[in-house]
């Protein structure tokens, strides 16, 4: 059933929901559905909202609520994915599939070895199209809420808010035989941070300052990951460990 999104919004049974802008073409034009179509509206209490659609009008789709569930897609564990910036559409892929596995937020990091530098207008552009494409991946595979990708910040405020989740690891070619599943396994959390550095890698200062706030490095295996692989992956762990 298609999914959409409505922020800061709460439903009763049998209220009218009016869906304008881009979803309201995407309904009508793209997916084609008619009047009695079902389809569910999301919002950001956590709630799913499955309506009927009751008529078009020029440039909205109305909509009536037909029940009222909450959304059991999401887990109690709050993951947070620190992402250097990386040059390209490589950092697009990595939210598209982050959104996809699970994220709750995604950080872009401005790390000392990041190609990618942005100025404010650039990063403004940038974090529209980003949300874009979060909220896109969140319809397609019926997330219960859109995760946010937030401002670029330096990679010591990184280092500061990784700190304050439960459980919090870097990513590190030469870390020394940690995995994932040893910071995590057997521990009880609500919340979770890793940092993954951008194409040349975390840079040792970096690690250093990292560990000296208590997160620890961990390594992804014998084999070199792509940066944009390297998020996905932990990702995929988390959610085995976890939920599966």
């Amino acid at each position: 059933m298609p999914k959409f999104f409505l922020s800061d919004s709460k439903f009763r049974k049998s209220d009218v929901i009016e869906i304008k802008g881009d979803d309201a073409h995407h309904i009508s034009k793209t997916l084609r559905m008619k009047v009695g179509d079902a389809l569910t509206v999301t919002s950001s209490d956590g709630m799913d909202y499955l309506c009927l659609i009751d008529a078009f009008t020029p440039d909205a789709v109305m909509l009536t609520v037909q029940e009222v569930i909450p959304s059991h897609v999401e887990s109690d564990i709050k993951i947070s994915v620190f992402q250097a910036l990386v040059k390209g559409d490589k950092m697009e892929t990595v939210i598209q599939k982050s959104v996809e596995l699970g994220a709750s937020e995604i950080y872009p990091v401005s790390a000392e070895r990041s190609v990618m530098k942005l100025d404010s207008a650039g990063e403004r552009k940038k974090l529209e199209r980003w949300n874009k494409i979060a909220l896109e991946a969140a319809k397609q595979c019926g997330r219960g809420f859109v995760p946010t990708v937030h401002n670029v910040i330096s990679f010591e405020e990184c280092v500061r808010k990784m700190s304050e989740r439960d459980v919090s690891f870097f990513c590190y070619e030469l870390a020394e035989g940690k995995t994932v599943k040893d910071v995590i396994g057997g521990k009880s959390f609500s919340s979770v941070g890793f940092y993954i550095g951008p194409e040349g890698g975390v840079a040792p200062k970096e690690a250093e300052l990292a560990r000296s706030h208590g997160i620890e490095a961990v390594s992804l295996g014998k084999l070199i990951l792509r940066t944009e692989t390297a998020g996905p992956a932990v990702l995929s762990m988390l959610l085995y460990e976890t939920r599966l």
